[in-house]
């Protein structure tokens, strides 16, 4: 009964796993450049094919490896990226903004890291929060007076999400994204028929127990 009881749960542990696509890394907030840049490739705004540069509330840069691979930047307010190469994303007002959306433009399309500097024109705070990955969130003090880097880890990444006080953000500069990965593919027919098989184990045994009783 014990042999029959791990078998089934191994079934449908192992079917878990791969429904799911394995177990998602935590999703984790650090303050400056953890883990160097080696993994991560800088998002830029020249040399795009078919980005939008603003002012608009959602703007598009790409990565600098792959021209066509476009970045969305959504605020709440018109944001723009000055001339440059490198992606700096600005308030269009001149005044500063306090909410920033990153994500891949591809539908479904995911990233595992994000590094970014954040400038602001006066100390405050700013909130960190991932989909998926959140709960937890992640609050900082940002300061007007020095760089303030930090890098976001985990898995599977839609967007990324920061807050802060209001309109303290002049711009987000020296983006940086890795871990880029395509949609989640549907689950093929071996894989539901191995997820069946795990619950068929468990109904097996139920009926066992009240043959018993």
């Amino acid at each position: 009964m014990k042999f029959g009881k791990t078998l089934a749960a191994g079934f449908v542990g192992a079917a878990m796993m791969v429904l799911s696509g394995g177990a998602q890394a935590a999703f984790t907030v650090q303050s400056g450049l953890v883990g160097g840049s080696g993994d991560v490739d800088n998002v830029l705004f020249n040399s795009c094919t078919g980005n939008n540069v603003g002012p608009a509330l959602t703007i598009t840069g790409c990565l600098n490896t792959s021209p066509t691979t476009l970045v969305k930047f959504t605020s709440d307010e018109n944001i723009f990226s000055p001339a440059g190469g490198q992606a700096r994303i600005a308030a269009s007002d001149g005044v500063g903004y306090s909410q920033l959306a990153i994500s891949l433009a591809n539908a479904g399309d995911t990233f595992a890291k994000l590094q970014l500097n954040i400038d602001a024109t006066a100390d405050g705070f700013v909130t960190f929060s991932g989909v998926p990955g959140s709960p937890p969130t992640y609050t900082f003090a940002i300061s007007a007076s020095g760089q303030n880097f930090f890098t976001i880890t985990g898995e599977n990444f839609l967007s990324v999400l920061l807050n802060t006080t209001v309109d303290i953000v002049t711009d987000v500069q020296q983006i940086r994204l890795g871990g880029i990965a395509g949609p989640t593919p549907v689950p093929e027919p071996a894989t539901l028929a191995l997820f069946g098989m795990g619950l068929a184990g468990l109904g097996m045994m139920a009926r066992r127990r009240r043959a018993q009783a």
